[in-house]
């Protein structure tokens, strides 16, 4: 698997988008996505440390060389996700749970 494919199975994997990482990573979105084909994927490799920052829980062997699993296993105490992705989930939870209450109170009152 290329350099490129790995990036692209994180980000699906974290529940981002390739213009969120190239907002965090301070570059320009139409940038970014020529960076993901085979002949230019060598422009990646100044991004991956900053990367790995903002998804501590991946392997480095795996995003450099496509070495093991995506996911550090040893440390099981380090989050899966990030905790601003968690809180966007949480927040997504609640506006869910306001949505099934007022349907739920919509279809008491047609009774």
């Amino acid at each position: 698997m290329e350099l490129y494919e790995r990036l692209d199975e994180l980000i699906d994997y974290a529940g981002k988008s390739r213009a969120s990482l190239a907002k965090q990573l301070k570059i320009k979105q139409t940038t970014f996505n020529g960076y993901f084909t085979r002949e230019k994927q060598k422009n990646l490799w100044p991004f991956l440390l900053e990367i790995l920052t903002l998804f501590p829980q991946t392997s480095r062997e795996w995003l450099f060389f496509g070495e093991g699993e995506m996911l550090i296993k040893k440390d099981m105490d380090q989050p899966l996700v990030s905790q601003n992705r968690e809180k966007e989930l949480l927040l997504k939870i609640e506006q869910l749970s306001g949505l099934v209450i007022k349907l739920e109170g919509q279809g008491a009152g047609a009774r």
